[in-house]
Parts: structure tokens; C-alpha cells; sequence
């Protein structure tokens, strides 16, 4: 099983970065401003000294922008800090069996499962994967029985083609014996193989598909059982 935690080094270098911009670009401005009050203050007029005021409000800003700066980067570290816990915390989850809300397959190596729910028994299942343009890819009966159901997809559409590998939209038609729809619940379960860190989220790859942690709901103490389709 691989593992990693992609790009939390590149996002904390990036916050830093911003944060030492701001400093530098704050010590620049207020170097020039003491310059122009040292050589205004060396050149005036002894017996009619300027006002003082606009450099003493000027200076009271410049205090309100260090302090601001100084808070930015403050708060950035307790940030990276939180993200590199979440991110350290979620690598927990390798190996483990989870169940994340999601209706989507990856197909990996010419393999997916697909998994659902169904509160009761059900007459027929029908299961849809479509592409990501929204066309019927394959088509095929799923179990009944009340309960979870994980099916594998070996990859091949309706036209018995095999076809590329990706994450794939997908679907649960069930119907009761009158022909009622009964209403499915369609996750994504199976076993956490790697996690990543992108975009200020933590990633969890199960199945083949990349899914924030926030999709995570519950963690299985064992794997569902699998039927393997056409």
C-alpha cells in the first residue's frame, strides 16, 4: 500500500513565503518613511517648526500594520500546524476498510466497485455507469437482498469494449415487487490506499477515486462482501 501526503510542504512553503513578502515589503515602506521624516525634520524651518501631526498618524499606522502583519503570520503558522496534523492523523486511515458518501467508480487497471445500499428487498437492481459526458457506459443486475452490496465492474461498456481507466458516475435503480422505486443509498466503501493533500484538503483514495475526508462517515471494522459482475 502506498501512502503519502502531497504538496502540505508546498502549501506551507507558499504561506510562509506570503508572509515574509508582506514583512519585507513593510520594512521597505518604513525605511523610506524615516528617511523622509529625518531629512524634513533636518531641513525645516527652526523658527517655524512644521506640524507634526500627519507623521504622528503615520506612524500610528504603520504600528497597526506591523501588528496586522505579525497576527497574518501568526495565524498561517497555526494553520500549517492544523494541516499538518490532519494530515498526519489521516494517514491512520491506510488499510482501513471506510464508507465515504459518493456515487462514483474507479476504474483501476481494468477494475471498480461499485457499492450501495438497499433498505429492503428488492425485486430488481439496476446499475447505470455513466461517463463523465453523461452517456451510458455499461449497464448490469445488481443483488437485492436487503443490505450492502459491493459489485466489481471489469471495465467493459454495453458494446463489450474495454474501456480506459478513471473515475466513472454512477447509478441505482431498485424496484419492489409491484415495480416501485425503492430509494438507495449509493456510497463508496472499501479500503483507504493512500491519502494526499491538495488544495487545503486531505484526500483519501478508496477504490481508485480520490474523495475529501469530510465524505468519510464511517470506518468499517471488515470489507463488505463482493459480487463480481459482467
Amino acid at each position: 500500500m502506498a501512502s503519502s501526503v502531497g504538496n502540505t510542504s508546498s502549501a506551507s512553503s507558499a504561506a510562509s513565503g506570503a508572509a515574509a513578502a508582506a514583512k519585507a515589503t513593510f520594512g521597505n515602506n518604513f525605511d523610506t518613511f524615516l528617511k523622509i521624516l529625518t531629512t524634513q525634520l533636518q531641513n525645516q524651518d527652526p523658527t517655524s517648526p512644521m506640524d507634526t501631526t500627519t507623521f504622528t498618524t503615520q506612524l500610528v499606522q504603520f504600528s497597526q500594520v506591523e501588528q496586522s502583519i505579525r497576527q497574518n503570520s501568526n495565524l498561517e503558522t497555526l494553520i500549517q500546524m492544523q494541516q499538518a496534523t490532519q494530515s498526519a492523523n489521516a494517514v491512520n486511515y491506510i488499510g482501513k476498510t471506510v464508507e465515504m458518501s459518493g456515487d462514483t467508480v474507479g476504474l483501476v487497471n481494468g477494475q471498480g466497485t461499485i457499492t450501495y445500499t438497499l433498505p429492503q428487498e428488492a425485486a430488481r437492481v439496476i446499475v447505470s455507469v455513466y461517463n463523465s459526458s453523461g452517456q451510458l457506459v455499461a449497464q448490469q443486475d445488481g443483488e437485492t437482498s436487503q443490505g450492502d452490496h459491493a459489485l466489481t465492474w471489469n471495465g467493459y461498456s454495453n458494446a463489450g469494449t474495454q474501456v480506459a481507466d478513471g473515475t466513472y458516475n454512477v447509478t441505482i435503480s431498485a424496484m419492489d415487487g409491484a415495480g416501485k422505486e425503492i430509494q438507495t443509498s449509493s456510497r463508496v466503501i472499501g479500503e483507504v490506499t493512500k491519502v494526499d493533500y491538495a488544495g487545503g484538503t486531505v484526500l483519501l483514495t478508496v477504490n481508485g477515486i480520490q474523495l475529501p475526508i469530510s465524505q468519510l462517515s464511517t470506518v468499517r471494522a471488515t470489507p463488505i462482501s463482493t459480487t463480481t459482475g459482467s
